[in-house]
């Protein structure tokens, strides 16, 4: 159960890692005030109207006037990703260096491994008994 809740938590993690570096551009076409087509990653889709040609939607009228500003317009937005990911750096190391890493790897690694042990006979033996207590008898006495 744990095993399955750590590959689930380490999934969603990578698709947030994922998505916060990724960078996308959102293109609107605005048509007369109105938002007239959306589009993500390539240009929107125009709305067949020239740019600086548009209806004259006041008077109602079927003329079409140009006009000083235009009615259509194309707005780019750009959502940044984080760019805060660590390049992974070459490192060079020379002999003193390899001959460190080679002998905390045999210390301090390799110590721990398990070695096969031969029994020994003096397992199933007890201690002999202590008849006298030496330190008293010779008055070694620690201070």
């Amino acid at each position: 159960m744990v095993a399955i809740f750590h590959k689930i938590v380490s999934f969603f993690l990578a698709l947030i890692v994922l998505f916060a570096s990724f960078s996308f551009t959102v293109n609107k076409h605005i048509c007369g005030g109105e938002v007239a087509s959306t589009s993500l990653f390539v240009s929107a889709d125009s709305c067949g109207m020239d740019m600086n040609v548009c209806e004259n939607t006041p008077q109602k009228t079927n003329e079409k006037t140009i006009q000083e500003e235009p009615c259509c317009k194309d707005v780019t937005q750009v959502i940044q990703g984080t760019e805060n990911n660590q390049q992974a750096q070459q490192m060079e190391l020379n002999l003193p260096q390899i001959q460190f890493i080679q002998a905390f790897a045999y210390s301090f690694v390799f110590r721990f491994q398990t070695i096969n042990v031969k029994k020994s006979f003096n397992t199933y033996y007890s201690p002999p008994s202590v008849l006298k207590n030496v330190l008293t008898l010779f008055q070694i006495f620690r201070i």
